[in-house]
C-alpha cells in the first residue's frame, strides 16, 4: 500500500511562504508618511509627528532656530 498523503494546507503554506497561514506578518506603519517603521514620535500633546524614517534628528547646538538672536 502507498500512503502518500498530501501535507495539511497550513504545512504547505509554511513550506511555500515561510509563514503558517500563507500571509506575511503585518508591520507597523507611520501614520504620517505610511512607511514601515520601528519607532514613532509624538509631540507633548499626543499628536503623531513622524517616525524613524521621516523624522530627522539634529544637534541643537548646530540648529539655527535654537538660539534666538539677542536684541
Amino acid at each position: 500500500m502507498n500512503y502518500d498523503l498530501p501535507d495539511h494546507p497550513v504545512v504547505q503554506n509554511l513550506e511555500r511562504t515561510g509563514y503558517p497561514d500563507g500571509k506575511e506578518p503585518r508591520y507597523p506603519r507611520c501614520p504620517i508618511c505610511g512607511e514601515e517603521c520601528e519607532t514613532i514620535y509624538k509631540d507633548r500633546y499626543g499628536a503623531y509627528v513622524g517616525c524613524d524614517v521621516c523624522v530627522e534628528t539634529k544637534d541643537a547646538w548646530e540648529a539655527e532656530g535654537c538660539f534666538p538672536e539677542e536684541e
